[in-house]
Parts: structure tokens; C-alpha cells; sequence
């Protein structure tokens, strides 16, 4: 589906430093012996999953859905894991936040504040036959992306390259090496990081890689855009101070694949930038992406802006990232056209959004 929906999204502001110090406080109080079990390094992560947890509160708070808070508690589970805290150290982390919530939060947000937090808790207790009720996050792998992985998480670029390189010999399409290898590559990355499996040193250094491949790949992507060309303009970037650009990058290569006019700008742009850009190129579709859900408010501002000024409010809007994993309709929320799960799907809904606008030369 792809009609335009109503911007139900009210972005949350709380006050997390004041409330990771009570949060803080409160763990200590109601579980001392817990507490001072801690080494200190694990108690500055606790305070850090206290600030990023109220972060995903607000998210959740603003679109009016436990999605954020719940997903976000899984992951703060598989952390806590990974650093070797109590077990069900998550259920009493989130069972303080509750608490403390019922006592500071303004009565606007309380109640649902309260309820998110308890479908947290609900999401973190075992089932009775001892497993989570977390979802399991990791990524199916083919043979040839978990080797492509395995060579970059070791620091073999060349290794690395040398998979790929062999796989488009092979006769393997760039479109594939995309969703076969790169998207699958770096979800599995993220996922990682997540849980403290990969560092923040390593995710930078295979996006880095993955880039530099992509680039080198430009030539043949322009090859296969020249093959269809159309008559359509999509301007391409993140919203706000998103610095994530690859995933974008990605759906940029796919419409020039698919023959589109690409403007692309990427990573940390203005909004008023982005605006001015999209009337001076005459967009036909604007895509935009995101990867936390922090950078939803600066997202839903830019929607605004595009829609509220009549020289860009006919433009298409499509939107994607990791918060739409999350929470489906959420697009509808934002007030775009369509929501892409991926490079393909973007080009698709676009070509939907925008079918006999100008067709195909």
C-alpha cells in the first residue's frame, strides 16, 4: 500500500540525564547486593543503556506504540549478556525504569510510559521452557557472503575483495552482489555490534570496504541504467544529521540501475538544503532514510517541510531504514508515500508512485 497518511507523529523530549541519575539511583537502592556486585565499567554501561533506553522511549512515547521500547529491550538483553552481567540482570534494569517512571514522568506520558515499560519487562521474562521471548536476530548468510564477512571482520580486505571479484567473474550481477552479499553483510555487522560481538572500529571498516567496492562497481551500474533510461528525478539522501549513508547510497544505485535521473546528496544535509535541491531538480520522487529511530523527529520535519511548500508538496516521498523494521506503518505516521524495506522495493514503489507521470524514453 502506498497512499499518503496522516502525520500522527509527535516527537518526546524528556529530560534523560535527570532521569539516568534517578534511574541509577533507584537500581542501587532496590538491589544493593546487585549493585555492588558491579564492576565499574559495568555500572557506566548500565547508565549508558539507561540513556540510549529513555531515547527509545521517546520514540515510542511519540508514535504511541511499545515497538521501539520492546525492540530496544531485547537488544539491551543480548548486551547485558554479552558483558557477562547477573542473569536476568535486563527484567530488574527494566523493572527499575518502571518503577521510576511511575514517580517522574509528567502525567501526559505516564501511563503509557508505565504500560511500554511492562511489555518490556513481559518481552524479557523466559517462557516456561527457559527460552526468550526475544526474537532471534541473526542473519541467514549464503556461503559466499559469510566468507566475504568472515575475510573483514579479520581485517583481509583483499580477501575480501578477491570473493567478490571471483563472484561478479562468475557472471553474478552487480543487483546481486547488492542483496545477496552487501545488504545481508551489513545487517549481520549491525547485529553484531549490537550485542558486543564487533566493534564500533570494525562496523566503520567493512561499511568503509563495501563503499569502496560499490564505487568501483559505478561504471557497469551506469551501463545498466543506460539500457532503460526514463525521464523521472529522484533525489537521494538522509534526513537530518543521519551520518549512516550507505544503506541509501544502495537505493541510489538501484534507480540508476533502473534508469532514473539521480541526484544523490547522501549523509548529514540541512533539511532547507535538501528542500531547495528537490525544487531546483524537479524531483519526481524523494527517498529518504534513516537508521535509529532518534533521527525520526528530523525525518518527520523534513517531510513537513516538503509537503507544506507548493512547489515540492506533489513530490513522492519514500522512506526506509531500521525504525520501519520496527513499526510497519510507521510511514504512514511520518506522512510519506511508501516505506521501503530495501534498494528494490524503493525503485518499485516509486515506479508505482509514479506511473505515467513522465514514462520511460
Amino acid at each position: 500500500m502506498t497512499t499518503t497518511g496522516t502525520a500522527l507523529y509527535y516527537p518526546v523530549s524528556l529530560n534523560r540525564e535527570y532521569l539516568a541519575g534517578k534511574l541509577l539511583e533507584r537500581y542501587a537502592e532496590k538491589h544493593p547486593r546487585t549493585w555492588e556486585n558491579l564492576s565499574i565499567h559495568q555500572r557506566v554501561q548500565v547508565r549508558g543503556e539507561y540513556l540510549a533506553t529513555i531515547w527509545s522511549l521517546e520514540e515510542s512515547l511519540a508514535t504511541g506504540s511499545p515497538a521501539f521500547l520492546v525492540d530496544h529491550a531485547c537488544w539491551v538483553q543480548s548486551r547485558f549478556a554479552a558483558g557477562h552481567f547477573p542473569q536476568q540482570f535486563s527484567v530488574s534494569f527494566f523493572g527499575v525504569l518502571k518503577d521510576v517512571l511511575a514517580r517522574e514522568l509528567p502525567q501526559d506520558y505516564r501511563k503509557n510510559a508505565v504500560a511500554f515499560a511492562g511489555k518490556a519487562i513481559s518481552r524479557l521474562k523466559p517462557v516456561p521452557s527457559g527460552t526468550g521471548r526475544c526474537p532471534d536476530t541473526r542473519i541467514t548468510l549464503s556461503p559466499v557472503a559469510r566468507s566475504f564477512l568472515k575475510y573483514l571482520l579479520a581485517g583481509e580486505q583483499a580477501g575480501g575483495r578477491t570473493v567478490i571479484d571471483k563472484t561478479l567473474a562468475d557472471g553474478t550481477p552487480v543487483r546481486e552482489i547488492y542483496t545477496a552479499i552487501f545488504q545481508p553483510v551489513l545487517k549481520e555487522t549491525g547485529r553484531l555490534w549490537q550485542e558486543n560481538r564487533a566493534t564500533i572500529a570494525q562496523e566503520h571498516y567493512i561499511t568503509g570496504v563495501i563503499r569502496q567496492i560499490m564505487e568501483q562497481q559505478h561504471e557497469r551500474i551506469i551501463a545498466t541504467g543506460r539500457m532503460t533510461p526514463q525521464k523521472k528525478t529522484v533525489v537521494a539522501a538522509c534526513a537530518g544529521e543521519e551520518l549512516h549513508e550507505i544503506g541509501i547510497r544502495m537505493v541510489a544505485d538501484f534507480f540508476e540501475m533502473d534508469g532514473w535521473n539521480l541526484y544523490y546528496i547522501g549523509a548529514n544535509t540541512p533539511a532547507g538544503s535538501i528542500l531547495d535541491t528537490v525544487k531546483e531538480q524537479k524531483a519526481d520522487v524523494v527517498a529518504l532514510s534513516i537508521t535509529m529511530p532518534s533521527r525520526l523527529p528530523e525525518l518527520r520535519y523534513l517531510v513537513r517541510s516538503l509537503r507544506a511548500d507548493k512547489d515540492t508538496a506533489h513530490v513522492k516521498i519514500i522512506v526506509g531504514g531500521f525504525p520501519f523494521s520496527i513499526m510497519p506503518d510507521l510511514w504512514k505516521q511520518i506522512g510519506a508515500d511508501a516505506v521501503a524495506a530495501g534498494a528494490e522495493d524503493a525503485v518499485a514503489a516509486a515506479n508505482r508512485l509514479t506511473a505515467g507521470t513522465r514514462g520511460i524514453v
